[in-house]
């Protein structure tokens, strides 16, 4: 009996390191990226990223990214189908390629992440990053989808950091 609760007290220990570790990660992760405190703020709206092994974490804030890309675009096309003034339109519909791109490269991260090929996995979130990039930049001042824009950029960013990580 004293041998089992042993075991338990040493299970209970070493399952509490195990989550201080990878919060830790998350935390060092997210302090590579241009902005920390978002980064961090983006991966916590899933509650597993805070307990998840860095191929599961990277796994997590792609589908947080993809998912937050999709409904995106779907706003922005939105925007597309309501705009009268046709400059606003075409920076719209540019914005809304942007994002096809961007989504493009979001849906084939996963094969990468599985398969291992991180320097692709890298590749990947440097394209949706550009894409999120390029429709912030094509409006003069902020666009209506900045807040989306780096959301998804920030995953990205800290995905591409995950992958430079688990390369090594």
């Amino acid at each position: 009996m004293a041998t089992f609760f042993s075991l338990c007290i040493v299970f209970l220990i070493s399952g509490n390191l195990f989550l201080q570790t990878n919060a830790a990660a998350m935390d060092d992760i997210c302090r590579q990226t241009k902005n920390p405190s978002l980064c961090v703020a983006a991966m916590n709206t899933d509650p597993r990223s805070r307990t998840a092994a860095l191929p599961q974490l990277a796994q997590i804030t792609i589908d947080a990214a993809e998912y937050t890309a999709g409904q995106t675009k779907i706003k922005i096309h939105g925007f597309v189908m309501s705009e009268k003034n046709p400059g606003n339109r075409n920076l719209y519909i540019q914005c809304e390629d942007f994002y096809v791109d961007a989504l493009a490269a979001l849906d084939i991260a996963p094969e990468d992440l599985q398969q291992r090929r991180y320097v692709d996995l890298k590749m990947k979130m440097g394209l949706a990053r550009r894409g999120v990039d390029r429709c912030e930049a094509a409006f003069m001042q902020a666009s209506p989808f900045r807040k989306e824009n780096d959301f998804v950029g920030i995953l990205a960013d800290a995905v591409a950091i995950m992958a430079t990580t688990l390369s090594h």
